[in-house]
Protein backbone atom coordinates (compact mmCIF):
# COMPACT_ATOMS: atom_id res chain seq x y z
CA UNK A 1 0.00 0.00 0.00
CA UNK A 2 1.38 3.13 -0.82
CA UNK A 3 1.74 5.84 1.62
CA UNK A 4 0.15 9.32 1.72
CA UNK A 5 1.20 12.04 -0.16
CA UNK A 6 2.97 14.29 2.04
CA UNK A 7 5.63 16.93 2.03
CA UNK A 8 8.06 16.38 -0.18
CA UNK A 9 6.19 13.59 -1.88
CA UNK A 10 5.89 13.54 -6.05
CA UNK A 11 1.77 13.85 -6.94
CA UNK A 12 0.81 11.10 -9.09
CA UNK A 13 0.90 12.36 -13.24
CA UNK A 14 -2.12 13.21 -14.48
CA UNK A 15 -4.28 11.45 -17.45
CA UNK A 16 -2.79 14.40 -20.05
CA UNK A 17 0.86 14.12 -18.48
CA UNK A 18 0.90 10.32 -18.87
CA UNK A 19 -0.03 10.86 -23.05
CA UNK A 20 2.18 13.38 -23.45
CA UNK A 21 4.80 11.23 -22.02
CA UNK A 22 3.65 8.15 -24.03
CA UNK A 23 4.06 10.73 -27.10
CA UNK A 24 7.32 11.17 -26.50
CA UNK A 25 8.28 7.74 -26.13
CA UNK A 26 6.50 6.65 -29.40
CA UNK A 27 8.41 9.54 -31.24
CA UNK A 28 11.96 8.28 -29.75
CA UNK A 29 11.23 4.37 -30.82
CA UNK A 30 10.25 6.14 -34.28
CA UNK A 31 13.51 7.66 -34.41
CA UNK A 32 15.64 4.62 -33.33
CA UNK A 33 18.19 6.83 -31.90
CA UNK A 34 19.81 6.38 -27.98
CA UNK A 35 19.44 9.65 -26.06
CA UNK A 36 23.27 10.51 -27.15
CA UNK A 37 21.93 10.49 -30.62
CA UNK A 38 19.06 12.71 -29.62
CA UNK A 39 21.37 15.23 -27.70
CA UNK A 40 23.43 15.49 -30.67
CA UNK A 41 20.49 16.15 -32.97
CA UNK A 42 19.15 18.75 -30.78
CA UNK A 43 22.44 20.96 -32.01
CA UNK A 44 21.04 21.05 -35.51
CA UNK A 45 17.45 21.15 -35.00
CA UNK A 46 16.93 23.98 -32.92
CA UNK A 47 14.78 26.84 -34.27
CA UNK A 48 14.15 30.31 -33.95
CA UNK A 49 12.31 30.21 -30.54
CA UNK A 50 14.61 29.12 -28.31
CA UNK A 51 14.53 25.34 -28.56
CA UNK A 52 18.03 25.09 -29.23
CA UNK A 53 20.40 21.86 -27.84
CA UNK A 54 19.76 20.05 -25.03
CA UNK A 55 21.93 17.46 -22.88
CA UNK A 56 20.53 13.16 -22.72
CA UNK A 57 20.30 13.98 -19.17
CA UNK A 58 17.55 17.05 -19.67
CA UNK A 59 15.78 14.76 -22.69
CA UNK A 60 15.94 11.85 -20.41
CA UNK A 61 14.18 14.09 -17.67
CA UNK A 62 11.57 14.93 -20.61
CA UNK A 63 10.19 11.37 -20.66
CA UNK A 64 10.30 11.12 -16.68
CA UNK A 65 6.91 11.36 -14.61
CA UNK A 66 8.50 11.56 -11.38
CA UNK A 67 9.86 15.04 -12.56
CA UNK A 68 6.59 16.56 -13.87
CA UNK A 69 5.59 18.23 -16.74
CA UNK A 70 8.54 19.37 -18.25
CA UNK A 71 9.05 22.71 -19.69
CA UNK A 72 7.59 23.77 -23.29
CA UNK A 73 11.38 24.14 -24.77
CA UNK A 74 12.83 20.78 -23.53
CA UNK A 75 9.29 19.31 -24.80
CA UNK A 76 10.10 21.01 -28.39
CA UNK A 77 13.77 20.56 -28.25
CA UNK A 78 12.68 16.29 -27.81
CA UNK A 79 10.75 15.86 -30.63
CA UNK A 80 12.76 18.56 -33.15
CA UNK A 81 15.74 16.05 -32.43
CA UNK A 82 13.20 12.70 -33.12
CA UNK A 83 12.96 14.41 -36.49
CA UNK A 84 9.48 12.08 -37.42
CA UNK A 85 6.88 15.48 -36.76
CA UNK A 86 4.53 15.12 -34.04
CA UNK A 87 5.40 18.68 -33.08
CA UNK A 88 1.72 19.94 -33.02
CA UNK A 89 0.36 16.97 -30.77
CA UNK A 90 3.17 17.16 -28.50
CA UNK A 91 2.47 20.64 -27.90
CA UNK A 92 -1.38 19.97 -27.87
CA UNK A 93 -0.64 17.67 -24.94
CA UNK A 94 1.53 19.54 -23.19
CA UNK A 95 -0.32 22.28 -23.00
CA UNK A 96 -3.31 20.13 -21.39
CA UNK A 97 -0.82 18.78 -19.13
CA UNK A 98 0.14 21.95 -18.40
CA UNK A 99 -2.74 23.17 -17.59
CA UNK A 100 -3.98 20.46 -15.50
CA UNK A 101 -1.25 19.97 -13.36
CA UNK A 102 -1.57 23.98 -12.65
CA UNK A 103 -5.02 22.89 -11.49
CA UNK A 104 -6.52 26.82 -12.18
CA UNK A 105 -8.69 26.27 -14.40
CA UNK A 106 -11.75 24.89 -12.38
CA UNK A 107 -11.47 27.61 -9.97
CA UNK A 108 -11.53 30.38 -12.90
CA UNK A 109 -14.97 28.91 -13.83
CA UNK A 110 -14.54 31.35 -17.01
CA UNK A 111 -17.37 31.49 -19.01
CA UNK A 112 -17.36 30.75 -22.44
CA UNK A 113 -16.66 33.77 -24.91
CA UNK A 114 -20.20 34.14 -26.20
CA UNK A 115 -21.13 34.19 -22.25
CA UNK A 116 -18.83 37.31 -21.45
CA UNK A 117 -20.74 40.27 -20.36
CA UNK A 118 -18.89 41.76 -17.71
CA UNK A 119 -15.49 42.57 -16.90
CA UNK A 120 -15.51 40.22 -14.05
CA UNK A 121 -16.55 37.74 -16.59
CA UNK A 122 -13.68 39.22 -19.54
CA UNK A 123 -10.87 38.89 -17.07
CA UNK A 124 -11.75 35.33 -16.22
CA UNK A 125 -11.93 34.29 -19.71
CA UNK A 126 -8.46 35.90 -19.88
CA UNK A 127 -6.95 33.99 -17.58
CA UNK A 128 -8.32 30.93 -18.60
CA UNK A 129 -6.82 31.21 -22.39
CA UNK A 130 -3.20 32.07 -20.40
CA UNK A 131 -4.30 28.64 -18.76
CA UNK A 132 -5.41 26.81 -22.12
CA UNK A 133 -2.07 27.76 -23.53
CA UNK A 134 -0.19 25.93 -20.90
CA UNK A 135 0.54 29.45 -18.82
CA UNK A 136 3.80 30.33 -20.56
CA UNK A 137 6.80 32.22 -19.81
CA UNK A 138 5.44 36.31 -19.84
CA UNK A 139 8.10 37.22 -22.16
CA UNK A 140 7.66 33.94 -24.52
CA UNK A 141 3.59 35.20 -24.56
CA UNK A 142 5.11 38.64 -25.25
CA UNK A 143 7.17 37.85 -28.18
CA UNK A 144 4.31 35.86 -29.46
CA UNK A 145 1.77 38.61 -29.34
CA UNK A 146 3.93 40.31 -32.25
CA UNK A 147 1.52 40.91 -35.66
CA UNK A 148 2.33 42.66 -39.16
CA UNK A 149 5.99 42.94 -38.13
CA UNK A 150 5.45 44.85 -35.17
CA UNK A 151 7.16 43.35 -32.29
CA UNK A 152 5.57 41.87 -28.93
CA UNK A 153 7.02 44.26 -26.72
CA UNK A 154 5.52 46.98 -28.39
CA UNK A 155 2.10 45.56 -28.69
CA UNK A 156 2.00 44.18 -25.27
CA UNK A 157 3.76 45.40 -22.08
CA UNK A 158 5.28 42.73 -20.10
CA UNK A 159 3.32 44.28 -16.46
CA UNK A 160 -0.34 44.15 -19.14
CA UNK A 161 0.94 40.61 -19.89
CA UNK A 162 1.05 39.99 -16.20
CA UNK A 163 -1.81 41.41 -14.82
CA UNK A 164 -3.33 39.72 -17.29
CA UNK A 165 -2.15 36.75 -16.93
CA UNK A 166 -3.20 36.33 -13.51
CA UNK A 167 -6.70 37.97 -13.53
CA UNK A 168 -5.33 41.52 -12.04
CA UNK A 169 -6.92 43.38 -14.08
CA UNK A 170 -7.60 44.14 -17.99
CA UNK A 171 -5.37 45.65 -21.33
CA UNK A 172 -6.40 49.00 -21.39
CA UNK A 173 -7.43 48.76 -25.56
CA UNK A 174 -8.79 45.95 -27.74
CA UNK A 175 -5.44 46.47 -29.80
CA UNK A 176 -3.16 45.46 -26.34
CA UNK A 177 -6.08 42.49 -25.69
CA UNK A 178 -6.28 41.04 -28.90
CA UNK A 179 -1.83 40.52 -28.91
CA UNK A 180 -2.80 38.80 -25.32
CA UNK A 181 -4.73 36.32 -27.41
CA UNK A 182 -2.40 35.88 -30.12
CA UNK A 183 0.14 35.11 -27.54
CA UNK A 184 -2.06 32.39 -25.83
CA UNK A 185 -2.38 30.98 -29.42
CA UNK A 186 -6.01 31.94 -30.06
CA UNK A 187 -6.76 31.18 -33.73
CA UNK A 188 -7.05 35.19 -36.32
CA UNK A 189 -10.72 33.09 -37.22
CA UNK A 190 -12.00 33.51 -33.08
CA UNK A 191 -11.05 37.30 -32.75
CA UNK A 192 -14.60 38.51 -33.90
CA UNK A 193 -16.21 36.81 -31.15
CA UNK A 194 -13.72 37.93 -28.69
CA UNK A 195 -13.79 41.52 -29.71
CA UNK A 196 -17.47 41.22 -29.34
CA UNK A 197 -16.97 40.34 -25.89
CA UNK A 198 -14.68 42.86 -25.33
CA UNK A 199 -17.43 45.32 -26.71
CA UNK A 200 -19.74 44.05 -24.61
CA UNK A 201 -17.74 43.99 -21.12
CA UNK A 202 -15.84 46.85 -21.18
CA UNK A 203 -17.01 49.27 -23.52
CA UNK A 204 -20.74 48.65 -23.11
CA UNK A 205 -21.45 48.29 -26.83
CA UNK A 206 -22.57 45.36 -29.10
CA UNK A 207 -20.07 45.32 -32.17
CA UNK A 208 -21.96 45.18 -34.90
CA UNK A 209 -20.29 44.74 -38.92
CA UNK A 210 -16.79 45.72 -37.48
CA UNK A 211 -18.57 49.03 -35.64
CA UNK A 212 -19.66 49.68 -32.53
CA UNK A 213 -22.23 51.67 -31.71
CA UNK A 214 -23.66 53.16 -28.56
CA UNK A 215 -26.24 51.01 -26.86
CA UNK A 216 -29.00 53.47 -25.46
CA UNK A 217 -30.66 52.70 -21.89
CA UNK A 218 -34.39 50.16 -21.89
CA UNK A 219 -37.02 53.19 -23.26
CA UNK A 220 -34.01 55.63 -24.68
CA UNK A 221 -36.07 58.05 -26.99
CA UNK A 222 -34.37 58.28 -29.85
CA UNK A 223 -35.06 60.64 -32.80
CA UNK A 224 -36.01 58.75 -36.54
CA UNK A 225 -33.01 59.96 -38.81
CA UNK A 226 -30.38 61.11 -35.43
CA UNK A 227 -27.51 59.11 -34.06
CA UNK A 228 -28.32 57.86 -31.02
CA UNK A 229 -27.33 59.80 -28.34
CA UNK A 230 -24.70 58.85 -25.82
CA UNK A 231 -26.42 57.82 -22.58
CA UNK A 232 -26.57 59.49 -19.39
CA UNK A 233 -27.59 57.67 -16.65
CA UNK A 234 -29.56 60.54 -14.31
CA UNK A 235 -28.72 60.43 -10.74
CA UNK A 236 -29.63 62.49 -7.63
CA UNK A 237 -26.02 62.95 -7.54
CA UNK A 238 -25.97 63.97 -10.46
CA UNK A 239 -28.77 66.26 -10.37
CA UNK A 240 -27.37 67.79 -7.11
CA UNK A 241 -24.39 68.50 -8.92
CA UNK A 242 -25.47 70.18 -11.80
CA UNK A 243 -27.97 72.46 -9.58
CA UNK A 244 -25.18 73.25 -7.68
CA UNK A 245 -23.19 74.12 -10.90
CA UNK A 246 -25.99 76.36 -12.27
CA UNK A 247 -26.75 78.37 -9.33
CA UNK A 248 -22.25 79.24 -9.74
CA UNK A 249 -23.20 79.83 -13.05
CA UNK A 250 -25.53 82.61 -12.14
CA UNK A 251 -23.29 83.82 -9.29
CA UNK A 252 -20.55 83.94 -11.73
CA UNK A 253 -22.12 85.99 -14.27
CA UNK A 254 -23.00 88.62 -11.59
CA UNK A 255 -19.36 88.77 -10.41
CA UNK A 256 -17.42 88.93 -13.37
CA UNK A 257 -19.50 91.23 -15.45
CA UNK A 258 -18.11 94.27 -13.50
CA UNK A 259 -14.35 92.75 -13.53
CA UNK A 260 -14.21 92.96 -17.21
CA UNK A 261 -15.78 96.02 -17.90
CA UNK A 262 -13.20 97.51 -15.46
CA UNK A 263 -10.55 95.48 -17.28
CA UNK A 264 -11.47 97.09 -20.79
CA UNK A 265 -11.68 100.65 -19.40
CA UNK A 266 -8.16 99.59 -18.27
CA UNK A 267 -6.76 98.24 -21.21
CA UNK A 268 -8.26 101.58 -23.69
CA UNK A 269 -6.94 103.67 -20.91
CA UNK A 270 -3.19 102.93 -21.64
CA UNK A 271 -4.20 102.60 -25.17
CA UNK A 272 -4.06 98.87 -25.56
CA UNK A 273 -6.04 96.60 -27.90
CA UNK A 274 -6.48 92.87 -28.05
CA UNK A 275 -6.77 91.96 -31.84
CA UNK A 276 -10.06 89.87 -32.58
CA UNK A 277 -11.32 89.56 -28.99
CA UNK A 278 -13.67 91.49 -27.19
CA UNK A 279 -12.20 91.74 -23.47
CA UNK A 280 -14.83 93.07 -22.06
CA UNK A 281 -17.00 89.94 -22.83
CA UNK A 282 -14.29 87.39 -22.13
CA UNK A 283 -15.64 86.52 -19.07
CA UNK A 284 -18.89 85.82 -20.40
CA UNK A 285 -17.72 83.76 -22.66
CA UNK A 286 -16.68 81.50 -20.33
CA UNK A 287 -20.06 81.61 -18.41
CA UNK A 288 -21.42 80.42 -21.37
CA UNK A 289 -19.65 77.68 -22.37
CA UNK A 290 -20.23 76.20 -19.01
CA UNK A 291 -24.06 77.12 -19.00
CA UNK A 292 -24.42 75.57 -22.83
CA UNK A 293 -22.51 72.13 -21.36
CA UNK A 294 -25.42 72.09 -18.66
CA UNK A 295 -28.15 72.25 -21.14
CA UNK A 296 -26.89 70.02 -23.63
CA UNK A 297 -26.58 67.18 -20.20
CA UNK A 298 -30.01 68.06 -19.69
CA UNK A 299 -31.10 68.27 -23.37
CA UNK A 300 -29.22 64.22 -23.77
CA UNK A 301 -30.51 63.17 -20.68
CA UNK A 302 -34.40 63.28 -22.04
CA UNK A 303 -33.85 62.39 -25.05
CA UNK A 304 -32.96 58.89 -23.27
CA UNK A 305 -35.98 59.61 -20.82
CA UNK A 306 -33.49 59.78 -18.23
CA UNK A 307 -34.44 63.75 -17.62
CA UNK A 308 -34.33 65.54 -14.36
CA UNK A 309 -37.67 65.61 -12.16
CA UNK A 310 -37.06 67.27 -9.32
CA UNK A 311 -35.31 70.39 -10.96
CA UNK A 312 -37.76 73.80 -11.52
CA UNK A 313 -40.57 72.63 -13.89
CA UNK A 314 -38.22 70.30 -14.93
CA UNK A 315 -35.38 72.42 -15.96
CA UNK A 316 -32.61 73.62 -14.59
CA UNK A 317 -32.59 77.70 -13.81
CA UNK A 318 -31.29 80.66 -15.72
CA UNK A 319 -27.86 81.91 -15.49
CA UNK A 320 -28.59 85.55 -14.23
CA UNK A 321 -26.07 88.11 -16.31
CA UNK A 322 -26.46 91.53 -14.33
CA UNK A 323 -30.62 92.27 -14.84
CA UNK A 324 -31.30 90.15 -17.34
CA UNK A 325 -31.51 86.17 -16.96
CA UNK A 326 -29.26 84.13 -19.81
CA UNK A 327 -30.88 80.74 -20.73
CA UNK A 328 -28.64 77.69 -20.56
CA UNK A 329 -26.55 77.22 -23.56
CA UNK A 330 -27.63 81.09 -24.53
CA UNK A 331 -24.55 82.84 -26.37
Amino acid sequence: MNPPPGRGSTPAPGRHHLRLVGHLMSLKERSGCSYARLASNSRTAGGTDGAGSVSATTLKRVVDLAQGVPVERAVTAYVRACGVGGEEEALRLWRAARAESRGRLRRLRAPHVDGIRTRADLAAALAAAYEHAGAPVLRVLQARAADAGIAGHVLLPLTTVWRTAGRRGLPATWKQCAAFLRGCGVPARHMGRWEEAWERAVAGRTAVRGRSLSRPAPGALVRRGRTPSPVINWTPELEQSLMTLAKALAICAEDVKPMTDNMARTAVMVGKTVGGLQLERSGMVAVNALSALLHSLESTARLNGLGPSSSVNGHFPPVVQGGGALAPGAG
